[in-house]
């Protein structure tokens, strides 16, 4: 099954000039974690509330502050044709919670976070349940 086809939620996004501010709104009227930064149609960085509550807030800057000072650059991606082994294989390596979902030139897609495999994950181990309880 390739990334592509799990892919569970629209990708929220900010613009790298964005003040940090209207990230953490965004976050809140989207109910999301995080936002996937752009530079045109390509991700250029991913900010997530704990870098806000850490390099923002923890660090004392302005809520002003663009999201570009802050976001975590060159963010880990995936892309859309990547198997679900190499999509487990690249979290363990990179060892982070969520994945930007890219085309073959880059372009952003979506985002899967490793809640999203534990969902998977549960749902087909209870398929597998059922089926073997008959």
């Amino acid at each position: 099954m390739p990334v592509k086809d799990l892919i569970r939620r629209k990708v929220v996004t900010i613009e790298q000039d964005d003040t940090v501010m209207l990230a953490a709104q965004r976050m809140k009227d989207k109910m999301v974690g995080s936002l996937v930064v752009l530079d045109g149609d390509k991700p250029a960085g991913i900010i997530t509330d704990r870098d806000i509550a850490i390099r923002v807030v923890g660090a004392g800057k302005d809520p002003s502050t663009p999201v570009g000072d802050v976001m975590t650059r060159d963010p880990v991606t995936i892309r859309e044709d990547a198997s679900f082994f190499e999509l487990t294989k690249t979290f363990r390596e990179a060892g982070v919670r969520r994945l930007i979902v890219v085309d073959r030139e880059g372009k952003l897609l979506g985002l899967i976070s490793i809640d999203d495999v534990f969902e998977l994950l549960t749902t087909e181990f209870a398929n597998l349940i059922t089926a073997i309880r008959g």
